[in-house]
């Protein structure tokens, strides 16, 4: 995640400029100067704090002593340490005087620069006026006096001169000045800053997406709604608890009943209660009667506040738990999240409005829906085609399930006649064992129809019944009848003889068996009857745990709805925050007047360069902007922060565009936001200068501030003369990359530079002793 802090950088680091020649009146009217500079106002570069230890005070040398009164207001500023007074034209052109001064400005810390001429003229320092002048165009308005302005505004670069000026003989020195600025024009910054606000908040025709495994909106909107404690689950009373443990009972039952429906020595168990088609009519009902309860539940426990919700739940018999403990998401948290995810996404160049659409599909995830979009759930949990099919159970099939049920119960009897090979004694006992086989199998099949008619039908077939039974008793006892008449008449006796053709062991073991598979065939039969019976696939005790679920879902809504309602509002608050700074951020784009252009000496823009750097600046103020809405709705003061922070971005980017005019892009304005790797982005610009970067090495010729009638008032010796070069000292890097280049003669050692920490120029001074004379005069008002 991409963090901003505040700078600790000096509230001001460029000298004061008054210039006496239009602010005469001004000044005068005040009682102390700290009065007449806060009546100027932050001024033209927007900063709020001014350093009052340097001044630079420009005027008419023809009117310095009439405005001595102007001076003294200055001169007694306690604050005010060292004034550079620069006295433009001559003070007396009849008696040749250039300069008459109030004794006010004779001191040690009073340097004065006269300038003779604002144009100058063109002169190589070491040897006098150069045979070559620069023209300006016509109509420029252009003078080198603004460039000597400009130099001076660097406090360094001020102590230097004020330092090498107090050393000449006269205190008065008349400056040359070589100066290329760092400065952007207008246009070029106005349209670089519509391009960054575009790209900032629209992205243009670009959807950038999402960050490498970044999260979507919705799906970050249910991981923060899950991340709440979960509350226990509430058991409920009163009508509705009495129609929810209703349909569980009738659930239980049914589900009790078909798990031991299927054993097979079931028809010979008593049977109580209703069949299992009237289990199914019943769990039909109460599960019907539950699920509209359910609903109604659902609409009642969905508007209103959180006690008024409680209370209408209780009148239901729903008693809510309180919200659980313990480490949930709430409103910060939430806001946290979102925040990272967004101040990553600003930080890949994601526009803001891509990011507002995510924002607000979030807050809405993480949002309560409110209980009554649930309805819907309940017809899905427990759809009327289930109930339908519940109450329509079919009847319990009538046959016999399985073709070897009717083989066994052949078999059985003719096992039992086995015996009857032996004694005339084992052919009575084996016909009556055979007649009991019979009857056992009769008999099953009675009580297997009549737990049939109990268990598995509506209504009672009697005469299908009796059919059955009779059916059972041909099938078992007609191949048994006749094979015991005929052992009993000695039909079979002449063929058997005295040795029987199967040993007695034998013989019994087979009846015993025949007794025991008739038992078997009852039973086998009544499992095949139970498998064979097509019962309903959806079992109630599912649908009751559905629509038990659908409950729970919702008590866990109803307890935590009104945090995540404040949680989704807050995210909510955000996304408005970042709309309403985006608006801000292109009606600022829209507004920007390119003003004044650039002069001629202003080197040559790298626009790349300009563009990365000023983008980078108002992505800072945006991530500002952002993280300081943020920490409002973190602390619950959510009413407004829109409103607040589009008016902190368009009091930012004002003061950004003031600056930037009046102080160039090299540095952010004071108490900007710092955010990483902007010197790179900084030196890159100043490698594209490469006119800028040569400025202060070049030895070539300098501006000397007076005109060709003026010279005999300078000194022409070379040995007097001083030469002050100066540079940014953020260029200070790409300037030693300049240095590499030039030949080793000329390459300056690095204590020939004077760095500075503000202005926008670049190039030399050349200071010359005036070897006229200074008149001072005292006045009463300096006195």
């Amino acid at each position: 995640m991409t963090t901003t802090t505040l700078t600790t950088q000096a509230p001001e680091s460029r000298t004061l400029l008054v210039d006496l020649r239009t602010e005469y009146a001004a000044l005068a009217a005040c009682r102390t100067f700290n009065e007449y500079v806060r009546r100027r106002g932050a001024g033209v570069d927007g900063v709020r704090e001014v350093d009052l230890s340097r001044v630079v005070i420009v005027d008419r040398a023809a009117d310095l002593l009439a405005h001595s009164d102007a001076l003294t207001v200055v001169r007694n500023a306690g604050a005010v340490r060292h004034v550079v007074c620069i006295a433009v034209g001559m003070a007396d052109d009849a008696s040749g005087v250039p300069v008459r001064l109030p004794t006010i400005l004779r001191n040690q810390s009073t340097t004065v620069l006269w300038v003779g001429d604002e144009h100058g003229i063109t002169w190589n320092p070491g040897d006098g006026p150069a045979p070559v002048v620069v023209l300006v165009p016509a109509g420029a308005g252009y003078n080198h006096l603004d460039d000597l302005l400009e130099a001076l505004t660097a406090k360094e670069l001020f102590d230097e001169v004020a330092v090498r000026a107090a050393a000449m003989p006269s205190r008065v020195a008349v400056p040359g000045v070589r100066v290329v600025s760092n400065r952007v024009a207008g246009d070029v910054l106005v349209a670089a800053q519509r391009r960054a606000v575009e790209a900032i908040v629209t992205g243009g025709d670009r959807v950038i997406p999402a960050q490498p495994g970044g999260q979507d909106p919705v799906a970050l909107g249910g991981e923060l709604a899950r991340r709440f404690g979960h509350p226990d689950p509430t058991q409920p009373t009163g009508g509705f608890g009495h129609d929810r443990g209703e349909a569980e009972r009738a659930a239980r039952a049914l589900g009790a009943a078909l798990a031991t429906a299927g054993r097979p020595w079931q028809p010979l168990l008593p049977q109580r209660g209703p069949g299992i088609p009237g289990l199914f009519r019943r769990s039909a009902e109460t599960l019907h009667t539950y699920r509209e309860a359910l609903r109604r539940l659902l609409l009642t426990g969905d508007a209103g506040p959180d006690e008024q919700r409680r209370a209408k739940l209780r009148a239901e018999g729903v008693t809510l738990p309180p919200p659980p403990g313990g480490p949930v998401t709430d409103q910060p948290a939430a806001v946290d999240q979102v925040l990272r995810t967004t101040l990553g996404g600003i930080g890949m160049g994601r526009p803001l409005r891509q990011l507002v659409t995510e924002i607000f599909e979030t807050a809405s995830a993480l949002g309560p829906a409110g209980s009554a979009v649930r309805a819907p759930s309940v017809d899905q949990a427990c759809p009327d085609q289930r109930l339908a099919e519940l109450s329509s159970v079919p009847a319990m099939p009538g046959g016999f399930g399985s073709p070897l049920v009717p083989l066994l119960m052949v078999l059985a009897p003719l096992l039992a006649l086995v015996p009857a090979a032996g004694s005339p004694l084992g052919r009575t006992a084996a016909a009556g064992l055979g007649g009991a086989v019979v009857a056992l199998l009769v008999l099953g099949a009675a009580l297997l129809r009549g737990r049939r008619n109990r268990i598995g039908l509506v209504r009672r077939a009697a005469v299908r019944d009796v059919a059955m039974v009779a059916l059972v008793l041909v099938i078992s006892a007609t191949l048994p009848a006749a094979g015991t008449a005929l052992l009993l008449t000695g039909g079979l006796g002449a063929d058997l003889g005295a040795d029987p053709p199967v040993p007695a062991q034998v013989a019994w073991a087979c009846a015993g068996a025949g007794v025991l598979l008739a038992v078997v065939a009852t039973g086998l039969w009544w499992s095949r009857l139970v498998a064979a019976w097509r019962l309903p696939a959806g079992q109630p005790d599912r649908l009751v745990r559905a629509l038990t679920d659908v409950y729970d879902e919702a008590t866990v809504e109803w307890v935590l709805t009104d945090a995540r309602t404040r949680a989704s509002d807050a995210v909510r608050t955000l996304g408005s925050t970042l709309h309403s700074l985006g608006d801000e951020l292109l009606a600022h784009g829209s507004a920007l007047d390119a003003g004044a252009q650039g002069t001629p000496y202003t080197a040559a823009t790298t626009v790349g360069a300009v563009n990365a750097i000023v983008r980078h600046d108002l992505v800072t103020l945006t991530v500002d902007c952002v993280e300081r809405g943020a920490a409002d709705i973190r602390r619950g003061e959510r009413d407004g922060v829109p409103d607040r922070v589009a008016q902190d971005a368009r009091d930012l980017a004002t003061g950004y565009d003031r600056y930037v005019r009046h102080d160039g892009i090299q540095h952010p304005p004071p108490r900007w936001p710092a955010r990483g790797d902007r010197d790179q982005l900084v030196l890159a610009w100043w490698r594209g200068l490469d006119d800028f970067r040569r400025a202060a090495l070049d030895d070539g010729p300098v501006q000397q501030l007076c005109a060709d009638d003026q010279l005999q008032l300078i000194g022409k010796d070379p040995a007097g003369a001083v030469v002050v070069a100066f540079a940014p000292g953020s260029a200070k890097e790409a300037i030693a990359d300049a240095v590499d280049g030039l030949d080793p003669g000329r390459r300056p050692g690095p204590a020939e530079l004077v760095w500075t920490t503000a202005g926008t120029s670049a190039g030399m001074l050349h200071l010359v002793p005036l070897r006229a004379r200074v008149e001072f005069e005292q006045l009463e008002a300096t006195a």
